[in-house]
């Protein structure tokens, strides 16, 4: 089958965005681009089977594009759906979703937001220093993130971010301290090994402090290999190649590829399917569709039968098995009333409901409790 493409313009709160969903036979899969303004914020990649016939291939085209149009619909709505909530955890929930779409701008508005209407810990300075670091303000980056040391120096994501900025500043040495003051509060977080090993190929090539460079090769391989230990996700060829490269000493070719893997995205996409729901969970309140959450629960199965110490996926099937067990218990009491609204002195009935509807309520607030 040749190429296949769609392509719909959304029009949101005065804002145009463009997406083309695409079908691309030579690599087998399909493609969706979002658009904004002329350039592309984001790209979301589906890989299919390209021998299946050309009808087939067409129908789950289209199937896709519908579907990142509408989880993308989704953010828009609920960021209409919390405008003028005084909570200021929904912001936060937003921020993060945005900043996960490339959407740094308005990711930024949403984390303030979250400040002005009371959040007081340092997640939404979390959010807007990685922002701002992405949109290439190394200085607002630098600021944001410092006042959320200040409110939190024990949270790890923020020592690791400060890190980012010094490389960035050629300032390995304090860039170091950084990420290793990240791993300090937190061994097993995977991406500040991975930046440790880029820091010490900097300073090799700007050379900014010669205890730095002392046992380099040991200190590349260790941190690196850690990295890989723990986030399976980290592109292995990508890997090898920066390896073989710095055994050549070729440092800039080596610190160019280290720098082109996104080391701190989810490619496993769970946190997007947690966030997805809590959004899903806003905008439409108790009502959840139970295609989707099988359609997540799927996807999340496969991503833990493939790395099975991977923690994060067994709390997120958890999260979605509540969130399916929460439908069925909806489900559960529908079917308690059409049968009082067959018979209304149906006293077994009565009873029936009268215990699925304190569930039902508990299971609500369970849920509510693990996506807060």
């Amino acid at each position: 089958m040749d190429s296949f493409e769609l392509r719909e313009e959304m029009r949101h709160g005065g804002r145009s965005y463009f997406l083309q969903t695409s079908f691309l036979p030579q690599k087998g899969h399909v493609q969706t681009s979002f658009f904004s303004n002329g350039g592309l914020f984001d790209t979301m990649i589906e890989t299919v089977d390209k021998d299946r016939p050309p009808q087939d291939l067409r129908r789950t085209t289209k199937d896709i594009h519908q579907r990142n149009r509408d989880r993308f619909q989704l953010l828009l709505d609920a960021r209409d759906a919390v405008d003028r909530s005084d909570d200021p955890l929904p912001h936060l929930k937003i921020a993060q979703t945005l900043f996960k779409r490339n959407l740094f701008v308005e990711s930024i508005q949403e984390a303030q937001s979250a400040i002005i209407k009371g959040n007081k810990d340092s997640q939404p300075y979390l959010v807007m220093g990685a922002a701002y670091y992405r949109l290439g303000d190394y200085e607002k980056a630098f600021e944001y993130t410092q006042k959320g040391i200040d409110i939190n120096p024990e949270y790890p994501d923020l020592h690791n971010i400060m890190g980012l900025v010094y490389l960035r500043q050629q300032r390995c040495a304090a860039a170091v301290e950084c990420f290793r003051r990240a791993i300090g509060l937190n061994i097993y977080y995977g991406e500040p090994y991975f930046n440790l090993a880029r820091a010490y190929v900097l300073n090799t090539v700007v050379k900014e402090d010669y205890e730095l460079s002392k046992e380099l090769e040991s200190k590349f391989d260790i941190n690196l290999e850690r990295a890989c230990q723990l986030n399976p996700f980290i592109p292995t060829e990508a890997v090898e190649q920066a390896k073989n490269l710095f055994r050549e000493q070729r440092y800039e070719e080596t610190l160019e590829v280290l720098e082109g893997v996104r080391i701190g995205e989810d490619r496993s996409g769970i946190d997007d399917i947690i966030l997805e729901l809590y959004l899903m969970f806003l905008v439409s309140g108790e009502d959840l569709d139970v295609e989707t959450i099988e359609r997540y629960l799927d996807q999340v199965q496969e991503v833990v039968d493939q790395n099975p110490s991977f923690a994060d996926g067994y709390n997120s099937l958890g999260i979605l098995y509540t969130a399916k067990c929460k439908i069925l218990m909806d489900r559960a009491s529908q079917a308690f009333r059409k049968a009082l609204e067959i018979n209304s002195k149906y006293k077994k009935a009565q009873k029936n409901l009268r215990l699925a509807e304190n569930d039902r309520q508990g299971i609500f607030i369970l849920l509510k409790a693990l996506l807060d």
